[in-house]
């Protein structure tokens, strides 16, 4: 172990991708066979044998799987016996075990190819919407209701409330696929306490999550304001109106968008003492990189992120204090920090991020 860790370390950046590449598409291979083996073991019933009283057991006993990953791959097991193009995907890489997780139960010798082909490389969020596509499942029922057992932790005590609806993508003025449903019996599963997105159909999903007492009543409040646009008070297009509003009023707060537009000042503007940038330099900088971070790497590849992003100064405020559009990115908060580990070295971005975190918490405020 100790050998191997210090033959890492010596490697180079490039060759360590390489060697970490190189292991996985080794790791696709041994999941296919133990796929195989574990197939052969289920058809010949041998866990019987072994003093197990099913496959489950053994996968669990003897191979130290847990629960879930035993059902995983008994069932991808059993479906690679009716179909070897599954162990042919997952064996060169092609879809992850994950994601014909998803696709075996809906694989047939006339959809195989086609489907596997359209599945290559995407994601299990992906994988999971082109189920969806092809096999599409009715809407859910909206639904509202309180939920019993166990407290949770929620501000003032509150009781907790169970909030789902299966949401179109679509304009907030279509007119809403479903109708509010009262309340049903049945006590919750466990598992319908977790938020939950999944897709039903290529443009309905299902919403699902917990909320307050307080998250109830303005939902309440909320139906009884638009009762005159939206009379069956649904709940999906109540809820697409709210992200509309909050997603413009965040995006006006940290991007300017929708402002009133100012000129944007001259390129050669004097140095300033204050890092907030201009609101026209905000807006210009974050249509222009498409509110995406534009970190790219040696192959030309761009990060994907759009979640946590923040504006980056390519030659450093500390040493320009200048705030000018063409010298200013967009770049998400590790590639933010990476850069400025970069330019100013790891130690010191270190100081200055502990310095933060003193402050704030001197101010009984979270850091960063």
């Amino acid at each position: 172990m100790i050998n191997s860790r210090i033959v890492v370390e010596s490697l180079s950046s490039s060759n360590l991708r390489s060697a970490t590449r190189e292991l996985v598409r080794t790791s696709h291979g041994v999941d296919a066979e133990l796929l195989v083996h574990l197939g052969e073991i289920d058809q010949r019933k041998l866990y019987l044998d072994w003093t197990f009283s099913s496959m489950f057991a053994f996968c669990v006993g003897e191979l130290g799987f847990s629960e879930d990953v035993a059902c995983n791959r008994i069932d991808l097991a059993r479906a690679a016996r009716r179909m070897p193009v599954i162990l042919e995907a997952l064996r060169s890489g092609q879809v992850h075990l994950a994601g014909l997780r998803l696709l075996a139960p809906h694989l047939t010798t006339e959809n195989q190819e086609k489907v596997l082909v359209e599945a290559a490389g995407k994601s299990k969020r992906q994988i999971e919407e082109l189920v969806a596509r092809l096999w599409p499942q009715p809407p859910v029922p909206t639904v509202v209701r309180k939920l019993p057992g166990r407290p949770i932790m929620l501000p003032q005590a509150s009781p907790a409330f169970s909030f789902g609806t299966a949401a179109p993508v679509t304009s907030p003025e279509s007119p809403p696929a479903l109708t509010f449903a009262p309340p049903p019996a049945p006590p919750p599963r466990r598992d319908e306490r977790r938020a939950v997105v999944a897709p039903l159909a290529e443009e309905t999903f299902k919403f699902q999550f917990t909320g307050s007492r307080v998250c109830h009543d303005k939902f309440r409040q909320a139906q009884d304001l638009l009762r005159h646009r939206i009379p069956d008070g649904d709940l999906g297009t109540i809820f697409e109106r709210a992200l509309d509003l909050l997603i413009d009023q965040v995006k006006k707060e940290r991007f300017a968008t929708g402002r009133k537009a100012r000129q944007a000042p001259a390129e050669d503007t004097d140095a300033s003492a204050s890092r907030h940038i201009p609101d026209a330099i905000k807006r210009e900088v974050f249509e222009r990189d498409g509110g995406r971070c534009t970190f790219t790497d040696e192959h030309g590849r761009r990060c994907g992120e759009t979640g946590a992003i923040e504006f980056d100064h390519r030659d450093g405020f500390a040493r320009t204090h200048l705030h000018r559009a063409d010298r200013i990115r967009l770049l998400c908060r590790a590639h933010n920090q990476h850069a400025a580990e970069q330019m100013y070295g790891r130690a010191f971005v270190e100081r200055a991020r502990a310095s933060v975190d003193r402050v704030g918490a001197g101010r009984g405020c979270p850091s960063g």
